[in-house]
C-alpha cells in the first residue's frame, strides 16, 4: 500500500519516482506538543495524525534537515512550514493581522485617554494649589515619556 503525503493538495507518494526526485517522507512525531504543532500546521479541520501519517520533504525548509548521515533526518523541534494553501485557508493569517491591527488601535486610544486624564488631573491639582508649577512640569514630563511621545 503506497504512503501519501498528508499535506493539503500534495499528491506526493512514497515510491521510486519520488525517491529519484530526492523527496523524502517523514512520520509525524509520536506524541506531545510537537505532534500537535504539526497537525495545526496542516490547517486541516478535524485532522488527527495516526502512527503512519507522513509528510514529504517539500513541506520543510532545506535548513530543517540533517543530511550528515546516510539517512536524511529532520532536526529536533522542526515544524513543517512550506505549504500552498488555497485562499480559504490563508484567510486565517489575514484575519489575525486585522485582529492585531484592531487591538493596536484600541490600545492607542486607551493610551491617549489615559494621557488626557493625567493632563486634566495635573491641571486640577495645580488650580487647587495642591502642586506647584515646577512639580507639575516634572510630572508632565514623566507622563509624556511614559506614553512614548
Amino acid at each position: 500500500m503506497p504512503d501519501f503525503c498528508a499535506a493539503y493538495g500534495c499528491s506526493n507518494r512514497r515510491c521510486a519516482e519520488t525517491r529519484a526526485r530526492g523527496i523524502t517522507f517523514h512520520l509525524f512525531p509520536k506524541t506531545g506538543e510537537r505532534r500537535r504543532k504539526w497537525e495545526l500546521a496542516l490547517r486541516r479541520e478535524g485532522f488527527a495524525a495516526t502512527d503512519r501519517t507522513l509528510l514529504c520533504s517539500e513541506h520543510f525548509r532545506s535548513e530543517d534537515f540533517d543530511r550528515t548521515g546516510q539517512i536524511v533526518r529532520l532536526k529536533d523541534g522542526v515544524v513543517p512550514s512550506t505549504f500552498s494553501f488555497p485562499a480559504h485557508l490563508q484567510m486565517v493569517s489575514s484575519a489575525r493581522v486585522r485582529k492585531l491591527q484592531r487591538d493596536k488601535s484600541n490600545a492607542l486610544r486607551r493610551e491617549k485617554r489615559a494621557k488626557n486624564n493625567m493632563q486634566a488631573l495635573l491641571e486640577e491639582l495645580k488650580e487647587k494649589n495642591l502642586i506647584n508649577e515646577e512639580l507639575k512640569d516634572k510630572l508632565e514630563c514623566y507622563s509624556e515619556t511614559a506614553s512614548g511621545r
